[in-house]
């Protein structure tokens, strides 16, 4: 499964939010991001009430799969910049599990706002990925280079075009420019 997560909604929110450019963006609120409700902006005609309503979208996981592929969107299309911020991500222990449909989708009574609370369990499930390679794009937006970190029997390697040599992990997880990250479910 691919699933694509916007650095430059992350980017705007950190700096009004915060007022700092300098703050980390992480994967896990990427995909908290991910799976929020979003307003649509055109009303919709409801069968139910005869009215135009408002409406919202939401993008769940219905199923997880065995290798989770995460693309980090670093280029700004809109915007002709590639977005250089740091995303952190675990080696170990990414925790998917809350993101399923069941513990993340918003019910037909919450969004009406007639029961006044949540009416979603609270204990959320541990479905957990641990990282297994990496794709990270160094240059700018016109020009750049892709490298890549993979994790053969416990031991990291930098592929870098022909050349490749052992890695540390902790240089794979502040590498710059993370734009592809793989995980395989435990």
């Amino acid at each position: 499964m691919n699933v694509s997560l916007s650095l430059s909604e992350e980017v705007e929110r950190m700096q009004q939010g915060k007022g700092r450019r300098d703050l980390d963006i992480s994967v896990e609120t990427c995909l908290e991001h991910f799976v929020l409700p979003e307003k649509l902006g055109d009303l919709v005609f409801c069968n139910s009430c005869r009215k135009k309503t408002r409406t919202k979208k939401q993008h769940t996981f219905a199923q997880l799969p065995k290798i989770l592929c995460l693309h980090l969107k670093r280029f700004d299309a809109a915007r002709n910049k590639k977005i250089d911020h740091f995303v952190s991500f675990p080696s170990y222990g990414l925790n998917m599990g809350g993101l399923l449909s069941h513990w993340c989708e918003v019910t037909r009574l919450e969004s009406s706002g007639l029961d006044g609370k949540k009416s979603l369990p609270s204990a959320k499930p541990e479905i957990l990925y641990d990282l297994f390679g990496t794709v990270n794009h160094i240059g700018n937006m016109q020009s750049g280079h892709y490298v890549a970190n993979v994790k053969v029997d416990d031991a990291w390697y930098h592929c870098n075009d022909q050349h490749i040599s052992y890695a540390k992990e902790e240089t794979v997880t502040k590498a710059e420019g993370a734009y592809v990250l793989f995980y395989i479910r435990r």
